[in-house]
């Protein structure tokens, strides 16, 4: 998305050839009409170009915009862009923006990235974003891989965030999903919300093959660990779905400090005992010699180490350190997850709600979603945050 449009007038570049490089400074003025920032550029804007050899080279372009932002304030930008050149290939750059308008300081953390467009008297300076005010893309290294995210939130307020977890070969579920219901829902009560792709799913790093529960948790941990460092955060709630609500109750009984609320959606702790027979959706395989990879169906390979570890893993003794409060969803359309299995996590909560809907399946679709929906925001908004 477009959301800032700079037209550039070029000054006279100022030019060195070295042994070494290839050095112009190319000084411009200019001006910015678009919805967010009104302004133009202030004297001192110059744009360095370096050139080790004919085939490559590097810009970096440092200036200041003073104007009104879209709340009609005064204020001003400074932008700093920088990007690899290469003969025939198009410029994409890497801009970074300090401002001191209040109702623009999302830019400071937003994922930018940069185009040129050249025009007969200049060049057209264009910032695009998937950002926006309330929503940023977040990207964390993890065991080599960058793991990507979305955190949401409205107002500057403290507030607690849901770490959202979703299940085995899905995503995120940006824009339109029932995560996408579930996030704009708990946003407009006051909540954040922050959802990722797991290893090898979504717009994640990694392979679908190499996943498992474990490195899945993982992955998990380290949005939590991210999340226990935004100083907005009053409570940290922990939403999972299907193999993500295993996760959920996994990485809730390893922070049990840290996690005050968890939902389990649809928890699929039957992946234990569908490994210790052998079986994963419409696949089945030696349990005791399982081949490389699995076709579990919908283009999706599985590795024989998400098997090995799935038969031992310690589902509900691990989730059963967590002893805050806890609800668990199911629906009596489920044909993945047994019914029994779900339950059996309340065995080990200390305050734990067990909720049914008959209609519903393990996607969670039916005539009773809006109705669980509403269950799962006064679970996560009843009495107010939790210190």
């Amino acid at each position: 998305m477009e959301i800032l449009r700079i037209h550039i007038q070029l000054g006279d570049a100022l030019a060195l050839d070295s042994p070494s490089a290839g050095v112009r400074m190319i000084p411009f003025s200019g001006w910015c009409d678009s919805a967010l920032f009104k302004g133009k550029v202030l004297p001192g804007g110059v744009d360095t170009q370096l050139f080790p050899d004919e085939k490559r080279g590097t810009l970096s372009a440092r200036y200041m915009l003073e104007g009104v932002d879209s709340a009609g304030k005064s204020c001003k930008l400074f932008i700093e862009n920088e990007a690899n050149l290469e003969p025939g290939k198009e410029t994409i750059t890497t801009p970074s923006v300090k401002t001191d308008s209040e109702c623009l300081s999302w830019l400071e953390t937003a994922s930018l990235y940069g185009t040129m467009e050249f025009q007969e008297k200049g060049l057209d300076i264009v910032i695009h974003s998937n950002d926006m005010p309330g929503r940023r893309h977040i990207a964390l290294k993890r065991g080599g891989i960058t793991l990507r995210g979305c955190l949401e939130k409205r107002g500057q307020e403290r507030a607690p965030l849901v770490l959202m977890l979703h299940g085995f070969g899905g995503d995120m579920g940006l824009y339109s999903s029932l995560f996408q219901h579930l996030s704009d829902r708990l946003v407009e009560k006051g909540c954040a919300t922050l959802r990722f792709d797991f290893n090898g799913h979504g717009v994640s790093d990694g392979s679908f093959p190499h996943m498992t529960v474990w490195n899945e948790v993982e992955d998990a941990a380290a949005f939590l660990q991210y999340t226990m460092g935004l100083n907005f955060v009053t409570d940290i709630y922990v939403l999972g779905h299907s193999q993500g609500g295993v996760v959920a109750g996994l990485l809730s009984g390893l922070y049990p400090d840290v996690v005050k609320k968890l939902v389990m959606l649809a928890p699929a702790a039957s992946l234990k005992t569908d490994a210790q027979e052998g079986r994963c959706m419409a696949a089945r395989y030696d349990t005791y010699h399982v081949p490389e990879k699995v076709d579990v169906g919908g283009d999706h390979w599985v590795g024989n180490l998400y098997f090995r570890m799935a038969r031992n893993l310690p589902i509900y003794e691990t989730t059963a350190q967590y002893q805050g409060k806890a609800l668990v969803v199911f629906g009596g359309q489920d044909t993945v997850v047994s019914r029994k299995a779900a339950e059996k996590y309340m065995d080990g909560f200390r305050d734990g709600r067990f909720s049914f809907y008959p209609s519903l399946h393990h996607g969670l679709g039916g005539d009773e979603q809006e109705q669980m929906a509403d269950d799962v925001l006064a679970f996560l908004s009843e009495h107010g945050a939790e210190n």
